[in-house]
């Protein structure tokens, strides 16, 4: 069973750590995304499960093996690699199989793996050409091929589809995410993109400066995230958040007043909050209505307003914070214009000063809404 597990897993270049303590567990079959910023930290973890990269503390797993000092070759993965790689005066039948003559496979094994695999991508009408006369999708799906045909335990992306438009980037999504259901192996896949990561991942692993941040399904991710910079992360657009101060707070309930005057009471989860405590109210752009029919109504400066057919995009200032709105695309907005939208209270997160999600949101209600 190709099981992955980091226990403690810290890297150091020098001085300075880049990885620390890193624990996770990754279960046969599923397909894990690493996911963040650029400098988190998501390639080196991919490289040091591969082999390619030192681990400087802790142990690195796959089944039953303690794998932490082994060579790549003998870890039973196969690595995709943001580049193609692939050799330039050699067929797309030669890249796929070069690997395995190197390694004295018999030749009827070789063709048969060839075959299944160009078979699985789509890639038989293509065997004689060379890299220079195929397309990026193409040559992606040719240095995917040529990690099937080894038949590893697990594979590893690292930011294969960056290199592609954006109409591959989808239909490359597609074809991986049927790459996995056919074959079933353990999968893990590096982006700094939350859109492939929502799209592809059983498992998501939210990092950010060498550290997790949570790790979930996309849709807990999504819904229950632990603190600001994963609500922020997770979702496109980004989730916005409205600045409120604290006026009372007892065992579970807090009174807040908004930037305009509104006073809300909210079930919390009873942490210690002082008056004057500033906080967070986070609402996704699609959570929004046009008009005042939910729990809060804000009048809303449109900054600009983007009409792309099926959605339409309003952004504008609130407060000193920059906030997005996904608006009725029936209806056309100008910038300049102040519009009215709402949202429901339990469609909202409350985050405390330090970013983190304070639990009892979800159960949140109105019990008073009063103009100040």
């Amino acid at each position: 069973m190709a099981d992955v597990k980091l226990e403690k897993v810290i890297k150091r270049f020098g001085k300075v750590e880049t990885i620390h303590g890193i624990d996770l567990d990754i279960k046969h079959g599923e397909f894990v995304v690493f996911v963040g910023p650029s400098g988190c930290g998501k390639s080196t973890l991919l490289r040091m499960i591969a082999g390619l990269e030192e681990v400087t503390e802790g142990e690195v797993y796959i089944g039953d093996n303690r794998v932490t000092n082994w060579q790549p070759s003998k870890r039973e993965i196969a690595m995709v690699f943001q580049s193609y790689a692939l050799y330039p005066h050699m067929s797309v039948r030669q890249n796929m199989s070069f690997g395995l003559e190197v390694t004295g496979q018999p030749k009827a094994l070789i063709e048969q793996r060839v075959a299944e695999a160009a078979r699985i991508l789509k890639l038989d009408e293509l065997f004689e050409r060379k890299p220079k006369e195929l397309s990026g999708g193409q040559r992606q799906r040719v240095a995917i091929g040529r990690t099937i045909v080894r038949q590893p335990e697990i594979f590893l992306f690292d930011e294969p589809l960056s290199n592609l438009d954006a109409e591959l980037r989808v239909q490359m999504r597609i074809e991986i995410s049927k790459l996995h259901e056919q074959l079933g192996n353990t999968m893990i896949y590096v982006t700094h993109d939350q859109v492939e990561a929502m799209t592809m991942a059983d498992k998501i692993v939210v990092l950010r400066d060498g550290i997790i941040e949570q790790v979930g399904t996309p849709l807990e991710l999504y819904h229950q995230p632990v603190n600001k910079f994963v609500a922020g992360f997770i979702g496109s657009p980004k989730m916005n958040f409205l600045p409120v101060t604290v006026l009372s707070a007892n065992k579970n309930e807090i009174k807040v007043i908004l930037h305009d005057g509104q006073q809300l009471s909210l079930n919390y989860d009873g942490r210690t909050l002082n008056e004057g405590d500033k906080l967070s109210l986070g609402i996704r752009p699609e959570h929004f209505s046009s008009g005042n029919s939910a729990d809060i109504s804000l009048d809303v400066n449109i900054d600009v307003a983007e009409h792309l057919g099926g959605t339409t995009y309003i952004y504008s200032d609130i407060a000193g914070q920059a906030v997005t709105i996904e608006a009725d695309s029936d209806v056309v907005f100008e910038r300049g214009e102040i519009k009215t939208f709402s949202f429901h209270l339990s469609r909202c997160h409350l985050f405390a000063a330090d970013g983190r999600r304070m639990e009892a949101i979800a159960e949140v209600r109105v019990v008073e809404k009063a103009v100040a």
